[in-house]
């Protein structure tokens, strides 16, 4: 470790810190998760998922039982969490794949349907006020991938896939397994991954339905990552630390048997924890910044404390199956990405040949729209959804794409 700066002691306050903050977040997640179970159950159908529930309320009940035995608790964690992300990535597929098929269905024309559509010119400017309705860029351009999703599609596969590659290239010099995890995404989207996903079923599922399913196992997924965390910690600082954490302890219990005679003891315990959360968090930024500053100045291997501490923080990041691997990895040049994307044109050009003209229309909104965002000015935008306008006839599929945009952009203004 580099003499000019103490990293053993900030990497001490970062391990301390993570613990604790896992360890609370356990307890509260977990308190959360099991009064959502008792209000929407998993149904008995649902073999799977009850198996993945009744593995991690084991493991819970191990974290406070067996505190000794925390680090074997935390690999068996990382076994079932890879578990459940398998079952999760089948899940995503098959959403893409069922989004697809609703946006079909809403630019099929109802029998005896009205509507009152303005002209483009003024649709275009419902679409660009909604758009830049905010200061906030990152709002911006979540909008702006939402309006070339539902804005209809009519340009040339050659433009398309023009986009598609540029939007490619910006990869270049990127870690591999980030451009990998990009195309994986692209086929997710367009629906290539769920199709063969879609056939193995015997019958269509419910959209909503796997939405809860979906949602459900990513609870479990980062309970899972918590109990990682905690047991990923050293034996010293988990000895240290017991007294500090009897009270999540205490609520952890309490949720395992949750129900209407304890519920009030739960409460008073999460009452007693408000705005802790906040203190620790606060104090995540700065460690985490001497973290890096060591990996970045590291010429040599990482010392074990610097990778264990990596993966925490991999662990405690919004990515609930973030890569925990910590080697440098192979830099994406030119010809990888050129090999992505013509591997990928290959796949979308085989479901253009066989699908209908609307569902290839939503594969090119899906990938459109899971590009970065390609437009240099507000100008290139309103060209855009201009041209994207004027170019349809269908004037149902048109009213469908501006109350879409129009309702996307009230939704997120209430976020």
């Amino acid at each position: 470790m580099s003499k000019s700066v103490n990293y053993e002691f900030y990497f001490k306050e970062l391990e301390n810190t993570y613990f604790e903050l896992a360890f609370t977040e356990l307890a509260l997640d977990y308190y959360c998760f099991k009064e959502r179970d008792l209000e929407k159950p998993v149904t008995e159908e649902d073999t799977q998922a009850l198996g993945f529930r009744t593995g991690l309320e084991a493991l819970v009940e191990k974290s406070f039982s067996d505190y000794a035995s925390l680090e074997e608790t935390g690999k068996k964690a990382d076994a079932l969490k890879t578990e459940i992300r398998d079952e999760v990535e089948k899940l995503v597929k098959i959403i893409d794949r069922l989004e697809l098929d609703k946006y079909v269905s809403e630019r099929e024309a109802k029998e005896g349907e009205s509507f009152d559509y303005p002209d483009d010119d003024e649709a275009a400017k419902i679409v660009l006020r909604s758009i830049f309705a905010v200061n906030d860029n990152a709002i911006i351009n979540e909008r702006i991938k939402n309006a070339v999703y539902e804005l209809p599609v009519r340009m040339t596969k050659v433009r398309f896939f023009d986009i598609i590659k540029n939007g490619m290239k910006l990869y270049i010099g990127s870690d591999c397994d980030i451009l990998d995890r990009f195309v994986y995404m692209l086929e997710s989207s367009t629906g290539i991954s769920g199709d063969e996903v879609l056939k193995s079923m015997e019958e269509k599922p419910d959209l909503e339905k796997i939405r809860e399913r979906y949602e459900y196992l990513n609870d479990l997924a980062g309970i899972c990552n918590y109990i990682c965390v905690i047991g990923g910690t050293d034996e010293k600082v988990r000895a240290e630390k017991k007294e500090d954490v009897e009270k999540l302890i205490e609520l952890i219990k309490l949720s395992s048997s949750l129900n209407g005679d304890n519920a009030a003891d739960a409460e008073k315990i999460l009452g007693s924890l408000e705005g802790k959360l906040e203190d620790m968090s606060q104090k995540v930024p700065a460690l985490e910044a001497k973290l890096a500053g060591y990996i970045e100045s590291e010429e040599g291997e990482l010392s074990e404390k610097a990778v264990m501490l990596e993966r925490m923080r991999r662990l405690m990041s919004s990515s609930l199956y973030a890569d925990l691997d910590t080697e440098v990895p192979e830099e994406a040049d030119e010809k990888a990405v050129e090999q992505a994307f013509e591997g990928l044109k290959g796949k979308l050009e085989a479901c253009f040949s066989a699908d209908g003209r609307t569902l290839n229309r939503a594969r090119m909104a899906a990938a459109l729209s899971s590009l970065p965002v390609f437009f240099n000015s507000r100008t290139e935008v309103m060209n855009y959804v201009r041209e994207a306008l004027s170019s349809c006839s269908n004037n149902h599929e048109k009213n469908i794409a501006v109350s879409n945009i129009l309702s996307s952009g009230s939704e997120d203004m209430e976020e």
